[in-house]
C-alpha cells in the first residue's frame, strides 16, 4: 500500500493482518489499472470522433487573433510645419487607420468538463486534494503530497485530478497519513481533520457523497442525460468504495495508522451509533446501513455487527423496564429489517453460548437480556417497588392504571421480540434452525423449573420464561383459528422423533417408566418436521417450564400473602393488650416488621399479577390449550376426526401409544391455567369471551373414560374447573360454563353418569391424604350437579343411570357415608367452637389464664374455626344433593345394604339439632361458620319425606339407637313457626311417624318371639340375625350377604384379612341358611305353641 516506510514501522502487524492488506493492495492496484486503460480508451474514442468531425467540416479562414495591444490608447506623433520644409521626405506611408474602440463585453465561461466536475467532487466528498494551492479550498483539505510524489514518478499528466480511476489509491493516501504526527506543510485548521477515527471519516464522507447525490437529483434539469448518468455512476462508485473501507477499517482498526485514542475502535464504534437514531447526526444513515450490510454479507458481516450486538446486549443486562430501554430494542429491530442481519445471528457465537447454564443463558446470550425485561419482582424488584408502593393508601383505580401501563409496556417488547424472531425465522432454514435450537436449549436447560421446590438462583427467571412462551404463541397464532383447521398438520410422533425436547424421565398419562423407556429408546430415526409442528410442540414445553410455572408461583405467593397479613394483625392485636411496657416495646417492633414485609409483599403481589393477570395474554394462552385440546382428543377419537366431526362417546378400552405415553404436564397445565383463571382471573372475562366447546368436549371425553388418564388428581381437577366456572358469579348470575353444560350434547348424554362414576372413583385415591382429598373432590362434584340439575334432560339421565343398580347403588352409599360423617364432623366442632367463646365471654377468668395457655387455646379456636367453615360446607352441599337425589329416584336408597344406615344417618343428625345437645351448637356468627340449623334441618326433614316408603318407615323403626317421636313433633314445631314448612308437609312427616311407631311394635313383638338368637347365626360385622348367609372365599368368615355388599360398596378388600374381594367371588353359605330358616320357624311355632297354652289355660 502507498504507506511510508516510517508509517509502517509503527506497528508490528500480525500475518493475518499483512496478508489481507497484501491481497487488499494487489485488488485495488489491479482495479485502478483497469480503471486507467477504461478512461485512455474513453480519451482516444473521444478524440478521434472529435477529428472525424473537423474533417467533415466546411473549410474557414481562421480568425486573426486580438493582441493585447489594441486594447491601448495609440501614441499621436506631432506634426509641424518646420518639418514639412525641411525635413527629408520620408517614405509616403499608408494612412493610419482610424482606432475602433472595441466593445468590452462579459467574457461567458465555459461548461464545466466532466473532469473538473469530478475532481471537484471528490475533493469536496474526501476533503483532499492533488493541487498544493487548493489546501483551503472546500473548507480545508489535505494535500497528498505522498501521491503527487507518485503520479510524478510515473509520469501521469498534468494538472493532477482526482478521478474516479484513481479512488483508491486516494482513499489509501488519506487513510495512509498518521494522525498522531505534525505536518508542517499542512495549515493548523487541516491538521485537525485527521484528528478523528477512520470509520468516523469515511462515513462523514459517505454523507456528503449522499448529499452530492441528492442535490445533482434535484439540479439535473438542465443536465443531459449522458452527463447525469455518469456523474451518477461516479457518486454511486464513490459511496460503495467508501462503504467498503469502512467495513474493512471496522474488522481491522489497526490496518491504516488510527489516532491515539481511549475510545475503542473497530466494531465497537458502531455501539454509540446503532443506539441512536438513524438518519440523524449521531446515528448511522438508513441507506449506509443497508449499502453495508449487503457489502458485507458473507464477507464479515458477522465481524463488523456481532461485537456491537453482543456490547449493546450486555447494556440491555443492566436495565429494567423502567429505564430508557427503546433504543437498545428499536437498534436490533431495524437491523433485522435487513434480511442479511438475522441470516447472520444465531452464526455468532454469543447467539446460543454452550457454556450457558439454566440461569446465566439469559445474562450470556444474545438475545437473553432483552427476554428478560419484565415486571416479575424476582427479576426485576425495582420496578414492583417502584409502581407499587404505598398500594394500600391508593385508590384501586390508580393501582390498576399501574397494571395496564406495565402490560402496554411488556406487549410492546413482546412484539418487538415477535418481530426480531420472526425475522430469523424467515430469513432462512439454517437461521430458523438456529433459533429453534436456542429455544429448545433454553427449555432443556429449565427442566427443574417444573419441579414442587426449586431454588430460583438455579433456574431462569420468570420475566424470561414468560416472553419467551409469549413469542412462541404468536409463532403459534397463525394456526389457533376456531376450527383447528391445521391441526392434522402436528406431528403426533414429535417426541420420538424429535431430540430438542427430552421427556423420557417425566411421568407419562398412562404408562409405566418400563413401558415409557420401552416405546421412547426404540430404534426410531430422526426427521425434520414442518414449522407448525415444531412451534407447536416447543409452545407446549415454553409454557410448561415458563408461565404455569408463574401461575403456580403466584398461588403460593397469595397463599404465603395471606399468612403474612394474619400474622400482622396478632401482632397488632397482642401489642395493644400487653400492659408490660417492655413486652409492648417488642411487639411493636414485631408489628412494625411484619408491617414492612407485608407491605413488600403486596408490591410484589400487584407486579406479579401484572404479568400473569394480563387479559391479553391469557386470551392467548387459552387460544392455545384450545388447540391442544381438540388435538389429544382427536387421538383418543378412533377415527381422527375430532373437532371437524365431533367425538362419539364411550371409548375404546384400548388406549392409543400415542395418547398413553404423552408427558403428564400436558394435561396438567391445561388444568392449572384453566382453575388460575377461575381462581384469580374471572375479571379479565377470559372464559366468557372465548369459545368454550373444546374445555367442555375434553373433560367430559376424559371424565366419560377415566381409565384414559391414570392420576386420579388430574381428573380431579376437571371436576374443580367445572365448579369454577359454574359457581354463580353474583347476584344469581351464572358461571361462564352453566349454558353450555345444559346445552352441549356430550354435557346432555355423558355428564351425569361421568360426575357419578368420578365420585366413587375418589373414595381411593392411593394418596396418603385420600381421606380428606375425596370431600373436596366430592364437595365440587356435588355443586356441580346442584348447578345442572334444573335441566330436564339431567335429570332424565339421572334416572336412566339409577336402573343400573351396581354403578349408582355404589353412588348412594358414598353419598350417604359422606354426610354422616360431615355432619358429625361439623356438628362436634361447632360444639366445642361454642364452649371456648363461652369461655372468652368471662374476660376476667380469661385475662387471667397464663399467656402461654390462653395462646394455644386461641390458636386451637383458629384451627376449629378453619376445620368447621370446611366440613360445614362440605355437608350442606352433601346433604342438599341427597335431598333433591331422593326427590327425583327413591328406589336405590331403599336397597337393603343402605336403607338401615340411611336411616340410622338421619335419626342422628335431628336428634343433634332439635335433642337435649342442640344448645352446645349455639355459636356466634353462624354465618362465618356457613352454619343455618334450620334449612338444615328442613332438608332433613325433606328427605324423610322423600323416601316415604313402607321399606324406609320399617328401616326407621329399626334404628333403636337414635329413633325418638319427640324429635320429629319437636322438628315440625320449629319448621312451622319460621315457615320453612307447609301444613301439608308435616301432616305427611306426622303420619310417617305413626307408621314408625306402629313397625317399632311390630318389630319388638317379632325380636320377642324368636328371643335369644345363637352365636353362629348372628352376622360378625352387625350381629344381627343373618338372612342370606355367604362364605368369603379367602378368609372362610360366613357374614349376611346384606352386609358384605354394603362393605363392598366402599372398600373392595375382605373385612377380615384385607385381601381383594368382589360380590361374584362369595359362596352362599346354603347349609347354615337352612338351619337358620328352620331355627326362625321352630322359634316362630314354639311362642305359637306357648301361646296357645296360655289361651287354654286361661
Amino acid at each position: 500500500m502507498y504507506m511510508t516506510s516510517r508509517n509502517l514501522s509503527r506497528k508490528a502487524h500480525s500475518c493475518l493482518t499483512l496478508s489481507i492488506r497484501l491481497k487488499r493492495v494487489a485488488k485495488l492496484q489491479q482495479q485502478a489499472e483497469e480503471q486507467r486503460k477504461k478512461q485512455q480508451q474513453q480519451q482516444q474514442q473521444q478524440q478521434q470522433q472529435a477529428s472525424e468531425k473537423r474533417a467533415t467540416a466546411s473549410p474557414l479562414q481562421p480568425l486573426p487573433s486580438i493582441e493585447p495591444e489594441i486594447y491601448k490608447r495609440p501614441v499621436k506623433v506631432p506634426v509641424s510645419a518646420a518639418s514639412t520644409s525641411s525635413a527629408p521626405i520620408q517614405k509616403p506611408t499608408s494612412p493610419a487607420p482610424t482606432p475602433v474602440q472595441p466593445t468590452v463585453t462579459k467574457p461567458i465561461s465555459s461548461p464545466k468538463t466532466f473532469e473538473d466536475w469530478q475532481n471537484d467532487v471528490l475533493s469536496r466528498i474526501l476533503q483532499v486534494t492533488l493541487d498544493s494551492e487548493a489546501i483551503h479550498k472546500q473548507g480545508g483539505c489535505i494535500y497528498l503530497e505522498g501521491m503527487v510524489a507518485e503520479l510524478e514518478e510515473e509520469e501521469e499528466p498534468k494538472p493532477f485530478k482526482l478521478s474516479q480511476a484513481l479512488m483508491d489509491r486516494i482513499l489509501v493516501a488519506r487513510l495512509s497519513l498518521d494522525p498522531n504526527e505534525t505536518y508542517p506543510n499542512l495549515p493548523q485548521n487541516v491538521q485537525q481533520d485527521l484528528k478523528i477515527s477512520h470509520f468516523d471519516y469515511l462515513l462523514n464522507c459517505w454523507k456528503r457523497a449522499q448529499d452530492i447525490k441528492r442535490n445533482t437529483l434535484t439540479r439535473s434539469k438542465n443536465l443531459e442525460k449522458t452527463v447525469l448518468d455518469k456523474r451518477l455512476s461516479v457518486l454511486d462508485s464513490v459511496k460503495l468504495l467508501l462503504v467498503s473501507y469502512s467495513g474493512l477499517v471496522l474488522q481491522i482498526p489497526d490496518m491504516f495508522p488510527q489516532i491515539e485514542t481511549q475510545q475503542p475502535l473497530g466494531p465497537s464504534q458502531l455501539v454509540s451509533r446503532l443506539l441512536a437514531q438513524p438518519d440523524t447526526a449521531q446515528g448511522l444513515p438508513t441507506e449506509y446501513l443497508s449499502e453495508l450490510i449487503n457489502r458485507f454479507t458473507d464477507d464479515g458481516l458477522d465481524t463488523i455487527l456481532g461485537t456491537p450486538l453482543a456490547m449493546i446486549s450486555d447494556q440491555v443486562r443492566r436495565i429494567s423496564i423502567l429505564d430508557n430501554f427503546k433504543p437498545f430494542i428499536q437498534s436490533l429491530s431495524f437491523l433485522c429489517e435487513n434480511k442479511s442481519v438475522p441470516t447472520v445471528l444465531p452464526t455468532l457465537p454469543e447467539f446460543d453460548p454452550e457454556t450457558a447454564t439454566a440461569r446465566t443463558i439469559e445474562e450470556l446470550s444474545l438475545l437473553g437480556p432483552y427476554f428478560k425485561l419484565s415486571a416479575y419482582p424476582g427479576s426485576a424488584p425495582k420496578v414492583a417497588e417502584s409502581l407499587f408502593q404505598n398500594a394500600e393508601s391508593r385508590n384501586s383505580g390508580d393501582i390498576e392504571s399501574c397494571k395496564n401501563g406495565v402490560r402496554g409496556t411488556i406487549q410492546n417488547i413482546q412484539r418487538s421480540l415477535f418481530g426480531i424472531s420472526s425475522s430469523i425465522v424467515r430469513a432462512s432454514t439454517t437461521s430458523r434452525e438456529g433459533l429453534l435450537v436456542y429455544f429448545s436449549h433454553i427449555i432443556r436447560l429449565n427442566q427443574k423449573r417444573a419441579q414442587i421446590q426449586v431454588d430460583p438462583q438455579t433456574v431462569a427467571t420468570d420475566g424470561f420464561m414468560h416472553n419467551l412462551a409469549a413469542i412462541m404463541l404468536a409463532f403459534s397464532d397463525p394456526f389457533l383459528d376456531v376450527g383447528a383447521s391445521k391441526v392434522d398438520k402436528i406431528d403426533t410422533s414429535y417426541f420420538r422423533t424429535s431430540k430438542r425436547i427430552d421427556i423420557k424421565e417425566d411421568t407419562k398419562i398412562n404408562a409405566t417408566e418400563e413401558q415409557s423407556d420401552a416405546y421412547y429408546n426404540a430404534a426410531i430415526p430422526n426427521k425434520s418436521h414442518n414449522f407448525i409442528t415444531e412451534a407447536f410442540y416447543i409452545t407446549l414445553a415454553a409454557m410448561h417450564y415458563g408461565p404455569i410455572r408463574s401461575l403456580v408461583n403466584y398461588n403460593e405467593l397469595i397463599r404465603e400473602y395471606n399468612e403474612a397479613k394474619k400474622h400482622h394483625e396478632r401482632a397488632q392485636q397482642d401489642a395493644v393488650r400487653l400492659t408490660n411496657n417492655t413486652q409492648r416495646v417488642m411487639q411493636d417492633f414485631v408489628a412494625k416488621r411484619l408491617k414492612a414485609n407485608l407491605e413488600t409483599m403486596t408490591m410484589h403481589k400487584l407486579a406479579y399479577e401484572s404479568m400473569v393477570l394480563d387479559p391479553e395474554f391469557l386470551t392467548q394462552t387459552m387460544r392455545f390449550y384450545n388447540l391442544v385440546m381438540a388435538w389429544m382428543v382427536r387421538m383418543v377419537d378412533p377415527v381422527h376426526q375430532h373437532p371437524w366431526n365431533p367425538i362419539k362417546l364411550p371409548l375404546p378400552k384400548d388406549i392409543p401409544d400415542t395418547f398413553s405415553m404423552l408427558p403428564e404436564w400436558i394435561v396438567e397445565d391445561i388444568v392449572e391455567f384453566f382453575i388460575f383463571v377461575g381462581k384469580f382471573g374471572y375479571d379479565t372475562q377470559v372464559i366468557k369471551m372465548n369459545p368454550q366447546t373444546e374445555l367442555v368436549t375434553f373433560i367430559i371425553t376424559f371424565l366419560r373414560n377415566t381409565k384414559y388418564i391414570k392420576n386420579p388428581y388430574l381428573k380431579a381437577k376437571f371436576v374443580e374447573i367445572l365448579f369454577f366456572y359454574t359457581y354463580p358469579i353474583a347476584k344469581g348470575v351464572p358461571g361462564e360454563l352453566e349454558a353450555m353444560l345444559n346445552s352441549h350434547p356430550l354435557a346432555l348424554e355423558h355428564l351425569v353418569p361421568s360426575l357419578m362414576t368420578f365420585y366413587v372413583e375418589v373414595e381411593q385415591t392411593g394418596a396418603s391424604s385420600q381421606f380428606y382429598d375425596k370431600f373436596n373432590i366430592r364437595y365440587n362434584i356435588s355443586h356441580v350437579m346442584k348447578t345442572i340439575w334444573s335441566h330436564p334432560a339431567h335429570r332424565a339421565k339421572l334416572r336412566e343411570e339409577s336402573r343400573n343398580t351396581d354403578v349408582f347403588t355404589r353412588f348412594v352409599n358414598m353419598l350417604m357415608s359422606d354426610v354422616t360423617y360431615l355432619l358429625d364432623e361439623s356438628l362436634s366442632k361447632l360444639a366445642e367452637i361454642h364452649q371456648i367463646q363461652t369461655e372468652m365471654e368471662d374476660s376476667a377468668t380469661w385475662d387471667a389464664q397464663p399467656d402461654q395457655q390462653r395462646q394455644e387455646r386461641e390458636g386451637q379456636f383458629r384451627s376449629l374455626e378453619r376445620q368447621a367453615q370446611s366440613y360445614v360446607s362440605l355437608g350442606n352441599e352433601t346433604v342438599n344433593m341427597l335431598t333433591y337425589l331422593t326427590a327425583e329416584v327413591v328406589e336405590p336408597f331403599l336397597v337393603n345394604e343402605i336403607v338401615d344406615r340411611l336411616a340410622a344417618m338421619l335419626d342422628y343428625n335431628l336428634s343433634q339439632l332439635v335433642g337435649p345437645k342442640c344448645t352446645g351448637l349455639n355459636v356466634k356468627n353462624r354465618k362465618k361458620y356457613h352454619f343455618e340449623p334450620r334449612a338444615l334441618l328442613s332438608q332433613i326433614i325433606d328427605i324423610y319425606l322423600n323416601l316415604n316408603s313402607q321399606t324406609f318407615i320399617e328401616a326407621i323403626a329399626r334404628d333403636g339407637r337414635s329413633y325418638r317421636k319427640e324429635y320429629f313433633s319437636k322438628a315440625a314445631s320449629i319448621l312451622l313457626k319460621h315457615g320453612l314448612k307447609q301444613t301439608d308437609d308435616i301432616a305427611a312427616l306426622e303420619l310417617i311417624v305413626r307408621k314408625v311407631e306402629e313397625a317399632v311394635r311390630s318389630g319388638a313383638e317379632e325380636e320377642e318371639e324368636l328371643g335369644d338368637v345363637p352365636d353362629e347365626y348372628l352376622d360378625p360385622l352387625f350381629f344381627t340375625l343373618m338372612e342370606d348367609p355367604v362364605v368369603l372365599p379367602t378368609s372362610g368368615v360366613i357374614v349376611d350377604r346384606s352386609t358384605i355388599r354394603a362393605h363392598l360398596l366402599g372398600d373392595t378388600r375382605d373385612p377380615f384379612n384385607r385381601t381383594p374381594l368382589s360380590m361374584d367371588m362369595v359362596q352362599p353359605a346354603t347349609e347354615l341358611k337352612e338351619q337358620i330358616q328352620r331355627w326362625k320357624e321352630e322359634q316362630k311355632q314354639k311362642r305359637e305353641d306357648e301361646k296357645n297354652k296360655m289361651d287354654t289355660d286361661a
